[in-house]
């Protein structure tokens, strides 16, 4: 019985042996490739068309977290009265409200608003209601939204930083 114990740990090892010794070495990588990628040099405000995480915009520009916070407060506000406000300063009022910074930090003008929206022909799914005055190189900081569908979808904001060739296309919807 003890040879059998031996034999199955002999034959056992054997088969971890021939496992890991049979697979093949990763290919090493050649001396002259980098064997990792530096992003230190990246541009947390790189214009990409895609919608930016909170915690990139914060970091970010200053612009773009104000416009986050009065996006969040929009949307307070449309849950509660079914539209959006007449003016930016109607925020002022909701609880919390006189906290918000409606000015843009770079030349201290007001964020523009559009409370019925400024819209494209090529996205018309969602469209511009406030946007940072002030260009940042070639682009400006924007609040998307996607209004809600008529099956009950939910209103969403996103701030999107975007060529200012772009949004000289979107035009404000008729009152």
């Amino acid at each position: 019985m003890a040879i059998r114990i031996v034999g199955n740990a002999v034959s056992i090892a054997l088969a971890a042996a021939m496992l890991t010794g049979c697979s093949p070495s990763p290919p090493q990588p050649a001396a002259s490739s980098p064997t990792s990628v530096d992003f230190s040099n990246r541009n947390p405000g790189t214009i990409t068309g895609e919608p930016v995480s909170p915690d990139a915009i914060v970091s970010a520009d200053p612009a773009a977290t104000r416009l986050q916070d009065i996006g969040g407060y929009l949307l307070l506000y449309y849950r509660d009265h079914k539209q959006l406000p007449a003016t930016l300063d109607d925020l002022a009022n909701m609880p919390g409200g006189d906290s918000l910074n409606l000015t843009a930090p770079r030349s201290g003008r007001e964020f523009g608003y559009q409370p019925t929206g400024m819209w494209s022909e090529e996205h018309p799914d969602k469209c511009i209601v406030a946007f940072d005055p002030d260009l940042r190189g070639s682009a400006r900081w924007c609040l998307f939204m996607t209004p809600p569908t008529s099956t009950g979808g939910p209103l969403s904001v996103d701030v999107i930083a975007i060529p200012n060739s772009f949004f000289e296309k979107y035009k404000a919807a008729a009152q």
